[in-house]
């Protein structure tokens, strides 16, 4: 039996474990930055922990309410080597962010949190599969096409979800709204779960930016380079 925040680790690992192995068997992929290739298996392993949310989500409402109840976390709870499988974590790890982050994932008649995470898992998810497939089969242009797709939608997806939290802090009728029995703190440091959607805002808008900047570079050096080639063809 080990504690949530040993599951947490060991699943890291084991990430960056396959993550290696599918980049060592096709050498395509070594041509990504190391940056922007951990985010992009990053956020397919994200898209599996969404699927898993969304069919358990009447479990991750039970078990959120009853780490509220008994005043459980998730860090410090124990649990089998079983749960370092992504459909056990997702479930755990939901259960903990619905308790204290965002209490609209513990609610059975609210779906907003079904749409953010299906939303997400199907725009960024799945376009960063499609974009490792298409580099793997070395077509460029699909990866791109694909790989922005996923990184813009993921920078939006988030910046509208924190938009709305915020709002919500400030609505009485809202259940986020920050009171002694579920309080905020300055900067949200008493709901320290929520700062995971700002490194999933910033991070693909770093790539994002990034991938337009390579690219524009990319077109610039081989414009000069046809035209130097052009240049060199003796007259005739």
């Amino acid at each position: 039996m080990i504690n949530g925040i040993m599951i947490g680790v060991i699943e890291i690992i084991l990430f960056i474990c396959f993550s290696n192995k599918i980049r060592n068997k096709y050498e395509q992929l070594e041509t990504i930055h190391n940056i922007y290739y951990y985010w992009f298996m990053f956020t397919i392993l994200t898209m599996i922990w969404e699927f898993s949310f969304i069919f358990q989500y009447d479990s991750v409402i039970l078990l959120s309410n009853e780490y509220i109840q008994n005043k459980e976390h998730v860090w410090t709870n124990e649990y089998d080597l079983t749960y370092i499988l992504p459909w056990r974590l997702s479930k755990i790890f939901y259960a903990e962010y619905g308790s204290y982050a965002d209490k609209q994932y513990m609610i059975n008649d609210n779906h907003w949190s079904l749409i953010i995470e299906g939303s997400h898992a199907i725009s960024c998810g799945m376009g960063s599969l499609f974009g490792i497939i298409n580099k793997i089969n070395e077509n460029e242009i699909n990866y791109f096409i694909f790989i922005s797709m996923s990184m813009g939608s993921q920078f939006m997806n988030c910046f509208l979800y924190l938009s709305n939290y915020f709002i919500q802090l400030n609505d009485p009728y809202n259940i986020n709204y920050y009171s002694e029995s579920f309080p905020s703190g300055w900067l949200l440091y008493k709901r320290p779960f929520m700062y995971i959607n700002f490194f999933w805002m910033f991070m693909p808008l770093y790539i994002f930016i990034n991938l337009i900047i390579d690219n524009h570079n990319v077109s610039i050096f081989d414009k000069k380079r046809n035209q130097n080639n052009y240049e060199q063809i003796p007259n005739i």
